[in-house]
């Protein structure tokens, strides 16, 4: 072997001239590998079969002035993103080729954003500098963010959009989920505005709780949330039973009696379901309370706890007093004070307390804990961290108890621990993390929740929008989202209003809900004698709305201080509520306001005026709305509804002075006595 080798060599290389020609050649082939490579590249054939693919159609001469060969780049530098998707995603910009399904030639789907001006990469991930597939779509040793799958897309949106998107139903959801079901409690989520998110669940406190429950309830809802409500926030934390039990005696061991609480009713619960459930109705409590009905469907809002089995759950002393004051137990509560006499009382809590579940507590048998127990369970409730979400008298609130998710969107796989035969990659890993958080370890922490696989998905694609370039992007690049406020009114009217809890349902200055209607500008809207009437006792405005205002039994001096405020402070600038009058209106302005709404505008599809003829439900009823609107507003409102109030679903018509004068005289025209003019009016 060695001569044949060595005979090879001299005659390869036997002397200077065949070995400087032989050199020559593997130079030049060398060279070629460049060309060729390139000749060959998968851009290049995508190309080719893209020009192939528009040959034989109609628009081809379109389609091919518009092709622009050879490799396409975009380059972000603001975002330190370079893209050149559209190398091979050739026709993503031609909504002719909207019959084309095949990749990757089909178009874009139609987005608020321009291609050239945020590329591709900046929403889809990969790696946009690449030009061959698997380098662009899929992990590499240099470049561990692979495309994002489709059904995260939205995460990409919040990186720059801060607030909800109505185009973002998932991201909206799962940004709700995080600060609904209480993970910012033990997980810190910082904003990129500086801070951080912060949980809706509103948990109760535990300091009290033994003048609330007993401690069977206690132990049967640490077992199982969900078993006595499925509507429940609270996860399962999977306790033994004897952790459940040891849990139990320390939070009953260390509860103190609230005042208020412990004191014997006065009146006895009544035992009339049919009154209770009048009053129960009444009261709107289903507003805010849901409860199981007969078919197992849940009915009622979400505002509040779930009722379904509170028979089974609470003292009948403490309903009581709750029922008569919540405030003197939970000042921060979101129930309203709704100032029930003793009879009201006593009905009520005996409707409340028949909702019961004699299968609930039916095997839970619990001796008298002893101290070591006790003991037990005061630890069991600091490891679990019980405290990020309740205050608990002698427990201090547990600082960073769970990892920081400010930037899970771009954890390193390399840190993260895969369960056999998952994908190894971060979307996957966080949706298999909330589906089951224990199948990592069973010595882990996190409870099990209760999410379905949709919940799941927009919890990962919320979290996945969590990431460096969120964190990072210049100011320029964002919308930020309308931060709650934190005003509260002032002197007594606030008080009365903190009292009612009007803030649960009604937003004002930035602050409150959204159940009911924006009551910021609510003095240059209505009349005041119409606010007197209607504090006093509330009416529909909406038949159509199964949650309405309760009547809270106020008294007259309550509800004229109320009034003066909303009159006074709530007013809007733009406003002159006294520079139209409220009666007096030439009647030919008032039958061509008439002729408007129920010709031009159409008004009566979505509003009722005529009752026996008009069928718009979407709107307000305007039977007496001359009654209860200021006329100025009215005519501001027609000019521009979503000035008075953004974001209503009143459209901007566009609206002339003239017509506007017109539909403000007409409707101002309908009082008490307006329903049977108007239907003369219209024989």
């Amino acid at each position: 072997m060695k001569e044949i080798l060595k005979s090879l060599w001299q005659k390869l290389f036997g002397d200077s001239v065949r070995a400087f020609g032989l050199v020559s050649l593997v130079f030049l082939a060398s060279l070629a590998i460049a060309p060729a490579k390139n000749y060959f590249s998968e851009w290049r054939h995508y190309q080719h079969g893209y020009l192939k693919m528009i040959r034989n159609r109609s628009d081809a001469v379109t389609l091919q002035r518009h092709f622009q060969g050879g490799i396409q780049q975009i380059w972000l530098p603001d975002l330190a993103v370079v893209d050149r998707c559209t190398s091979c995603h050739v026709g993503l910009k031609e909504a002719s080729l909207a019959d084309v399904n095949m990749q990757p030639f089909r178009p874009h789907p139609v987005i608020p954003h321009k291609v050239d001006q945020f590329g591709c990469a900046v929403c889809h991930r990969g790696q946009g500098a690449a030009t061959t597939v698997a380098e662009a779509h899929s992990s590499t040793l240099a470049w561990e963010q692979p495309i994002l799958p489709a059904k995260y897309i939205e995460s990409s949106c919040g990186e720059c959009h801060r607030g909800p998107l109505p185009g973002t139903p998932q991201l909206n959801q799962g940004r709700h989920l995080l600060s609904r079901y209480g993970c910012v409690h033990c997980h810190t989520v910082k904003l990129p505005n500086g801070s951080t998110m912060k949980a809706t669940d509103d948990p109760p406190s535990l300091s009290h709780i033994a003048d609330k429950t007993t401690r069977q309830w206690i132990y049967a809802w640490l077992k199982d949330p969900q078993a006595y409500a499925a509507t429940a926030t609270m996860p399962n934390f999977k306790l033994s039973d004897d952790d459940a039990r040891d849990m139990s005696a320390f939070l009953i061991a260390n509860s103190t009696p609230q005042p208020g609480d412990t004191a014997t009713p006065s009146a006895k619960p009544a035992s009339d379901p049919a009154a209770g459930a009048s009053l129960y109705g009444e009261s709107f409590c289903a507003s805010c309370h849901a409860v199981q009905n007969a078919a197992g469907n849940l009915v009622g809002g979400d505002v509040g706890p779930e009722l379904t089995r509170v028979g089974s759950k609470v003292k009948p002393e403490w309903l009581q007093a709750w029922l008569r004051n919540p405030r003197a137990y939970d000042a921060e509560t979101a129930m309203p004070h709704y100032r029930f006499n003793d009879p009201q009382v006593a009905t009520l809590s005996g409707f409340l307390l028949a909702k019961a579940d004699s299968d609930l507590l039916a095997n839970v048998h619990l001796e008298e804990a002893t101290p070591e127990q006790i003991a037990h369970g005061k630890r069991l409730v600091s490891d679990y961290g019980c405290a990020s979400c309740h205050e608990i008298a002698g427990i201090k609130k547990p600082e960073n108890f769970a990892p920081e998710l400010s930037r899970i969107g771009n954890k390193p796989v390399t840190q993260l621990v895969f369960l056999p035969g998952m994908q190894h990659t971060l979307p996957d890993y966080i949706a298999a993390k909330i589906k089951q958080p224990r199948a990592f370890g069973q010595a882990l922490k996190m409870p099990q929740y209760t999410f379905t696989p949709a919940q799941i998905d927009s919890l990962a694609t919320a979290l996945l929008a969590l990431n460096d370039r969120a964190a990072s992007l210049p100011p320029s690049l964002t919308v930020a989202a309308t931060l709650e406020s934190d005003y509260q009114p002032a002197g007594k009217a606030g008080k009365l209003m903190t009292d009612l809890a009007c803030f649960s349902c009604h937003r004002i200055n930035g602050h409150g809900g959204d159940m009911a209607p924006d009551l910021t500008w609510e003095g240059s809207s209505v009349q005041r004698q119409w606010l007197v009437e209607f504090l006093k006792n509330p009416n529909t405005l909406r038949p159509s709305l199964i949650r309405r205002m309760p009547k809270f039994n106020l008294t007259d001096e309550e509800v004229n201080e109320l009034t003066d405020y909303i009159m006074t402070v709530y007013q809007s600038p733009a406003i002159d509520r006294d520079s139209m009058p409220l009666s007096s209106y030439p009647q030919g302005q008032i039958e061509l306001g008439k002729q408007l709404f129920y010709g031009k505008y159409a008004c009566q599809g979505c509003h009722i005026v005529d009752t026996k003829t008009d069928k718009g439900y979407i709107g307000p009823t305007l039977t007496q709305v001359g009654s209860r609107l200021n006329a100025a507003w009215i005519f501001g409102w027609m000019k521009n509804p979503q000035a008075l109030r953004p974001g209503t679903a009143e459209p901007n018509r566009a609206m002339s002075d003239e017509d506007a004068r017109a539909l403000t005289a007409f409707l101002i025209a309908q009082k008490a006595a307006g329903k049977s003019e108007v239907a003369r009016a219209k024989k």
